[in-house]
């Protein structure tokens, strides 16, 4: 989640590149309505709502190339053997946490990359103080970061520290931001738009693809259980965090946040094929 940058926009968060696989042909546009995961007899469920089907991949759209992936067919990895989460008291706790989340979810993701033929090795996890932090890909300062240069990294700064002290879930939605960019550039996503001129917009489909999948790995973290009080927690935090001409306007990210909740599909958070104004 970047607000500024200095040096190589194409490597970072909103832009960086691993090599990636070659893409599969393009999978068909999820976003109906979804049956609630794996909820049985007297089990909370998501509040009930239909979602339209989000356009299919264009050929002839300069976006094509990360409207279609081979993760598009994926239903969200369930995240496994994570620790339960937890409001952190001290940069100790915070660091242990935050690492176990990322390696957890790398853990999680491997099979599927190893299915693939992808990398498999995992970024490194770095911390810093103050605004920002140097890395591989220059000087970002940001709560938190990904650079894919160097074969990737991940950082984490104060500003997400004192997140992490007052909500429980804030370690969980972090770390599964900063790895929806990372599976982003194994499946050559940021390749493709960062073959494009940069703009606004196309930060945002990136990082409002990486909310969405947030919400699909949240919902599918089997070391908790995702109820009312998660639900309404979560949805607090979409209707709080910052909004800017990056990360999206609050209708963007109630959206898509709310979006990946109920995703069937890693499809179901493809911001590349819809319009501009639905990833304002």
């Amino acid at each position: 989640m970047v607000t500024t940058l200095v040096l190589s926009l194409a490597l970072v968060i909103f832009g960086m590149n691993l090599k990636p696989p070659p893409d599969a042909g393009p999978a068909p546009a999820g976003g109906q309505q979804v049956p609630e995961p794996g909820a049985g007899p007297g089990e909370w469920e998501l509040p009930r709502q239909t979602w339209e089907p989000l356009p299919g991949p264009d050929p002839v759209s300069p976006l094509y190339d990360a409207q279609v992936t081979t993760l598009n067919a994926l239903a969200p990895v369930a995240l496994e053997h994570c620790a339960s989460p937890k409001t952190v008291r001290d940069e100790a706790e915070w660091e242990a946490a935050v690492r176990d989340q990322w390696f957890c979810v790398h853990r999680s993701w491997v099979p599927t990359f190893q299915q693939l033929g992808w990398l498999t090795a995992a970024p490194g996890v770095q911390f810093f103080t103050g605004e920002g932090d140097d890395s591989a890909c220059g000087y970002l300062e940001a709560p938190a970061f990904y650079c894919s240069a160097e074969g990737g990294s991940v950082h984490f700064g104060a500003r997400h520290f004192d997140m992490a002290r007052t909500w429980d879930l804030s370690v969980n939605e972090m770390v599964n931001h900063e790895y929806g960019h990372h599976l982003q550039s194994l499946a050559g996503i940021t390749r493709a738009k960062t073959a494009m001129a940069n703009t606004p917009v196309l930060e945002r489909r990136a990082e409002l693809q990486a909310t969405c999948w947030s919400a699909a790995m949240t919902r599918h973290n089997s070391a908790f259980r995702f109820g009312q009080e998660q639900y309404e927690s979560w949805m607090e935090r979409l209707a709080t965090m910052r909004a800017d001409g990056v990360h999206g306007s609050r209708e963007s990210l109630l959206y898509w946040g709310t979006r990946g909740l109920y995703a069937a599909t890693m499809n179901d958070c493809n911001t590349w094929t819809v319009p501009d104004d639905e990833v304002a």
